[in-house]
């Protein structure tokens, strides 16, 4: 209307323009003759006398009064097409208002509202699809799968919603624990957009929960192609999905499948562990020394010490220190190479080796059971009988170790159920941090050393004996944990040091 307007005053604005350039041009005092006559008639004498000047304004308000009329005629003739417009355009705003209150109300969990709300943008709004979309997400919000499945199921008859409806089912199925319908939606939706990461998720989350190991690593692949997902987590997803496939398989394709996924993720020690074991049992020792030597490189873990002492059977206990300790040099900083390190000291007879080991671990406000009970048998191997006592009674009540406690004591290391198969696939996957689901369920641990003959050690008198010839037993001095102890000149079979500062 505005543009109309503008365009007619430009025209008359024009018009003026002509007629004021023409008054000029004309002058003053110009007149027309004008009479009436036919053209068989002489001219007449005499006439009317008009002036240029009022035929020129006569003019410019005969055209002002032709665009008057033209632009009304248009008027009343758009009349109807306008006032449809206008309730047209009131009408869509009314929809636009529902539909915001339908959204709000169902964020807000106002369910009756969103759906009254939702119902009357769908009236309103001359657009199905649109209307559709915007009841199945206030339901959804909501908290009415069912309404909003079925306004999903309703997509998928137009070709420009059926994605969405593919999305909306897949997503309703998997969170209700239909995993079948779930992976028959996603992947044909997978199938038929390749951009579809959600498909990816869905799909691999869904075959993932029923243990489809096999057909998850395929998906895994496609969204590695399709790069719906990193490829660190994509190796470390794989990796979790080969050991658990391989731990319910047996022979040599559970072996190489195992092997495969130790040498992806060398840092998964789950993978490393299984792999040894199945090589070994295979007679594969040097293939499973280097697998568990390379994955202690990159995260030692007690089960791989545990493992790898064990490899070589027959062997002297020098040959095994010797080859422990290479397998300590492999990461010798780490935290698991120093136990290692004090283990093998006890192992040997040599507790003061052991504790000197020990002493960063032990100096700790609260050290561990495991440390407290490896402190009371190097106490112990040094003849500190009455620490040894006091390190195994802070091992009773000490915290355990998570890393630890994945040792089953009546089975093998990793003994993770298809449920924790499951949760370690996206933990380890996506944050390369491990699950310790024995930790979580307070099970029993593997002792971390042999308390019973700590325990067994009895308290030594005060007093003389009552034999005159005997003079009381001297008990030898408490280790210390800091620094190295100092041998006793009068009996080199009693280790002699200060105090603990570490006890009290």
């Amino acid at each position: 209307m505005k543009s109309t307007l503008l365009r007619y005053f430009i025209v008359l604005l024009v018009l003026a323009l002509a007629l004021g350039a023409l008054w000029l041009f004309i002058g003053p005092e110009k007149f027309v003759l004008a009479s009436l006559g036919d053209s068989a008639s002489p001219a007449p004498i005499g006439g009317y006398k008009v002036s240029l000047q009022i035929l020129a304004m006569a003019g410019l308000a005969g055209a002002a009064a032709l665009i008057a009329v033209w632009s009304l005629l248009k008027f009343l003739w758009d009349l109807p097409a306008r006032l449809r417009s206008g309730a047209s355009k009131r009408k869509r705003g009314q929809a636009l208002e529902a539909m915001e209150d339908a959204l709000i109300a169902a964020s807000a969990g106002d369910r009756d509202k969103a759906r009254k709300k939702a119902a009357r943008a769908r009236t309103l709004i001359d657009r199905p699809a649109l209307g559709r979309i915007m009841s199945a997400q206030a339901a959804e919000i909501s908290g009415d799968p069912a309404e909003a499945q079925t306004h999903y199921r309703e997509m998928l008859d137009d070709e420009k919603t059926r994605r969405l409806g593919q999305r909306g089912l897949a997503t309703l199925a998997y969170s209700k624990g239909d995993f079948d319908a779930a992976m028959t939606l996603s992947k044909q939706a997978y199938a038929d957009n390749k951009d579809a990461k959600w498909a990816f998720d869905v799909l691999f989350g869904a075959q993932v929960s029923e243990g489809e190991w096999g057909g998850a690593l395929e998906t895994l692949a496609s969204g590695l192609r399709r790069k719906h997902i990193s490829k660190e987590s994509a190796v470390r997803r794989r990796a979790v999905l080969m050991t658990a496939q391989a731990s319910g398989l047996g022979g040599a394709a559970a072996t190489e499948m195992a092997v495969d996924a130790a040498h992806d993720a060398p840092g998964f020690a789950p993978a490393a562990a299984l792999a040894a074991r199945l090589l070994s049992a295979s007679g594969e020792t040097g293939r499973a020394s280097k697998l568990i030597e390379k994955s202690w490189s990159k995260a030692p873990h007690p089960a791989l010490s545990l493992a790898y002492r064990d490899l070589q059977s027959g062997e002297s206990d020098k040959v095994r220190a010797k080859r422990m300790k290479g397998l300590i040099k492999q990461n010798s900083r780490h935290r698991e190479s120093i136990i290692l390190g004090a283990e093998d000291a006890i192992s040997a007879g040599d507790g003061v080796a052991a504790l000197a080991a020990l002493a960063p671990l032990a100096k700790k406000s609260k050290p561990s059971a495991r440390i407290c009970a490896l402190a009371a048998k190097a106490e112990s191997l040094c003849g500190n009988n009455s620490d040894a006592r006091l390190w195994a009674a802070r091992a009773s009540a000490a915290h355990g170790e998570p890393d630890w406690s994945d040792l089953d004591p009546n089975g093998p290391a990793f003994a993770y159920s298809p449920a924790d198969w499951r949760r370690l696939v996206f933990s380890y996957g996506d944050s390369g941090e491990l699950i310790h689901p024995r930790h979580e369920r307070f099970e029993e641990m593997k002792p971390a050393a042999d308390l019973q003959s700590v325990e067994a050690i009895e308290t030594p008198n005060a007093a003389p004996s009552a034999s005159p010839s005997s003079g009381p037993r001297a008990q030898a001095p408490a280790a210390n944990l800091t620094s190295p102890p100092e041998k006793s000149g009068q009996d080199d079979s009693v280790v002699k040091a200060p105090s603990p500062d570490l006890i009290n």
